[in-house]
Order: structure tokens, then sequence, then C-alpha cells
């Protein structure tokens, strides 16, 4: 990963310029002629592609923030997030002399002093840190995030980055909602995720929030051996979630599995209002005893108060084809449009519920439905879209994507008890 910060800069800046040209220069010549703007899927997909090769040219805060644009397609064209989602599965391992360096630089401490083993090679690695494999002691099996070096003195010069390369895609693309305030916002997020001790924080969170509930496994955080930088967990195993033929082969009934999941996610959202907001496939195992691990807090959300209740009244409005109710949620939920049109809202709905037979909501939240939902928010102005609600559907779009891989629908009215 390149540390200077001008080489940085004008990595972005060279990007930068490239998209710039790939809108501005055509455009131009659009206006000589007189010819009418035409699809500019192929063009977005020549920016995404340069954006990630920028981001995997840089790697640290940038291939975070790329992570967080994939996540918004209520916002990006279709193709920029596709396009986008490959940072998920391109990062390559550092070297272990360099993982050694800082996890003794971290606990104070050889490595030795604190593990029996610690293997060299990683299981996982990510945007901003790697995971291994290691051993207390005391015979405890531990996984130890460890964050890459050099991450928190790049992050200023990263976002600063980010933000001309946003003015640019703003100006010759204009959205619906202003894009500056969301990669700040993502960002921001990524600032956050580089302290460990908040991400512990949040798995100690969510341990209380299923602490009378034995089918829910958090792993325990062994601070003592844990800092900002390095993350001292309890290593937990498990099936992985999508593994239909290994969850058969446990006596596992895939349809219960899907229905504990969604009933973890509904407490969490609905009722703690705190919740893991990235539940792919990767960070959720099954045990053969049927418990549902959650691994990886380093992305969580607090909601506001009455969130959770004003999104299950959007719900119920849906399913009960209640158009004023529709509107009066999405108010309180904080959508906002240039003009003060509520209507506008209740066109999104039915855009969504034209995905169900019945043309109401029935309660699943399918991948297809919350592509419905971000098409009708990039075609209808709306100025304010809550990124609460946002990473919500997300959650839940992901839960759908697990469920329809085991053959299963993920219904959250039914997981909230609220069928009809």
């Amino acid at each position: 990963m390149h540390q200077n910060r001008l080489w940085r800069t004008w990595r972005v800046a060279r990007t930068g310029l490239y998209v710039w040209a790939l809108f501005k220069i055509p455009s131009w010549f659009r206006k000589l002629s007189g010819r009418p703007t035409p699809d500019l899927t192929p063009t977005h997909e020549k920016a995404a592609y340069a954006v990630l090769a920028c981001a995997l040219d840089m790697r640290g805060p940038i291939i975070k923030v790329c992570q967080g644009i994939a996540t918004r397609s209520d916002v990006f064209p279709k193709a920029v997030v596709e396009i986008l989602k490959q940072c998920h599965d391109a990062v390559p391992a550092k070297d272990y002399d360099g993982v050694k360096e800082l996890v003794e630089r971290e606990l104070g401490k050889p490595l030795d002093a604190v593990f029996s083993e610690f293997d060299r090679q990683a299981l996982a690695s990510a945007s901003l840190a790697q995971v291994h494999r290691a051993r207390l002691h005391d015979g405890r099996e531990v996984a130890v995030k460890v964050q890459y070096k050099g991450l928190e003195s790049l992050i200023e010069t990263d976002l600063r980055s980010v933000r001309m390369a946003c003015r640019v895609y703003e100006y010759f693309d204009p959205q619906p909602i202003a894009l500056l305030p969301l990669l700040t916002e993502i960002t921001d997020h990524t600032a956050m995720e580089l302290d460990f001790r908040r991400e512990a924080d949040n798995a100690d969170r969510v341990r209380e929030i299923f602490s009378d509930n034995e089918g829910v496994v958090v792993p325990e955080i062994y601070r003592e051996w844990s800092t900002g930088k390095v993350l001292t967990m309890e290593m937990v195993q498990g099936i992985k979630i999508t593994d239909a033929d290994a969850l058969e082969l446990a006596g596992l009934d895939a349809a219960q599995v899907v229905q504990d999941l969604m009933q973890i996610f509904v407490k969490m959202i609905f009722a703690a209002g705190f919740f893991q907001a990235d539940p792919h496939p990767g960070n959720l195992m099954v045990r053969p005893t049927g418990e549902i691990i959650v691994i990886d807090y380093g992305l969580a959300k607090e909601l506001p108060k009455g969130f959770g209740m004003g999104l299950f009244e959007l719900l119920f409005s849906m399913m009960t084809v209640n158009e004023s109710a529709m509107v009066r949620a999405f108010s309180e939920l904080g959508f906002r449009t240039e003009d003060d049109d509520k209507s506008v809202f209740v066109l999104i709905a039915r855009r969504m519920m034209r995905r169900s037979d019945t043309g109401r909501f029935e309660g699943e939240f399918t991948e297809e439905m919350t592509e419905e939902l971000f098409d009708a928010i990039r075609e209808n102005p709306l100025v304010d879209v809550p990124t609460d609600f946002v990473l919500v559907g997300r959650v839940f779009s992901f839960l759908s994507g697990i469920a329809h891989t085991l053959g299963h629908e993920a219904n959250v009215l039914e997981a909230m008890g609220a069928r009809t």
C-alpha cells in the first residue's frame, strides 16, 4: 500500500480527470450535433472500472469507501454498484513480518509471550485488516484481527481526495441526492472502524441484547489482548450459512435457520434499535447444534428513537395498502422531497409492491423489491433519503439473498408476528 500522500492525491486526481473526460467530451459533441443523450451505462461502467483500479492500486481507506459506495444502490447507477462490489473480494493479505511487528508494538510484548501459537498465514483479509488464527497460553483458541499499518495517517488525505472526485462526478452526472455528504458519511464510518475498541463495544452490546437467547453466538472479546489496532476474540466455527448441503448433512432445517436468522435481525432493528449492519454470508455461520453465529461488528448502527416503530408502520401500511399511512410513515422516517410533494412516497411504495403478485407488501424483502425501491428513489425528486433506512434495507436484502440460496423466503412481517 502506497503511503506517500502526494502520490495518493495524484492517483485520485488522475482518475477524476479520466472520469471527467468520459462524461464531458462526449457531451460537448452532443451539444454541437444536437444529438440526444444516449444510454450512459457503458460510460458508467468505464468510470467504475477506473475507480476500481484506483482503489486496488491505493488500497487502505479508499477501498473501504468504494465498498461503501457499492452498498448505496439507491444513489449510484447499477453498473457502478455492481463493479465496485469487486472491492470486497480483491484484497490480498499483508506479509507476516509486518503483522508480527504491529501486534508486538500494540500489545507491548513479544508475540510468543502472549500467544503459544500464531498462524503466519491469514485466515481472511479485508480493506482495513486481516485475521490470524492463534492460541493463548491457557489453551484458548482465538482469532486476532490486525489493522494494516499506517491507515490513520491516510484518512485525511484520502478524504480530501474523495471529496475532489465526488465534486467531479456530481458536476457531470447530477444525482437526485447530494453525493458529498453521503461520501463524507461513508468516510466517517471508515474512520470509526479504525478503532477496534469501538468494534469490541459493538460486539459486547449485541451480546447483551441476546443474553437471554442461547441460539445466538457473539464471539467473546478478550480485552486484555486488544487495543485500537489489534482485536483478540474467541475463535468460533460453524457451517457457512449459505451451504445448504452442509446444513442438511448436519440435520438442520434450512427453513428454521432462515426463520431464526430473520428473528435475530428483527430483534436488533425493531426492538433494540442497534444492529450489526453487514450480514453478508461471510459473517454468518451455523453450529451443528443450530445456534447462529454472527461475527464482525466493525459496521454496526444505532437507530434513532422511534425508527423501528416508524419502519413497522411503513411496512404495515404497504401490507394493508393504506396510502395515507404510507405518506405519514415515509415523512416520519425522514424522507424529504424537493417540492414537498408527498405523492412521490406513494409512487415509491407502489413501485416496490408491483413485485408482489397480490399488489401489496407480503413481508418478503426480495432483492428485486429492494432494487425497485432504489430505482424509484433515483427516478423521483427526493432530496433526503435516511441512511438508516438504506442500511436496514441493505440488511434485509442480504438476508433475502441468503434465504433464496437456501430455497426459502425471508419474511420480515412473519418474523415480527405481524403477518396477516
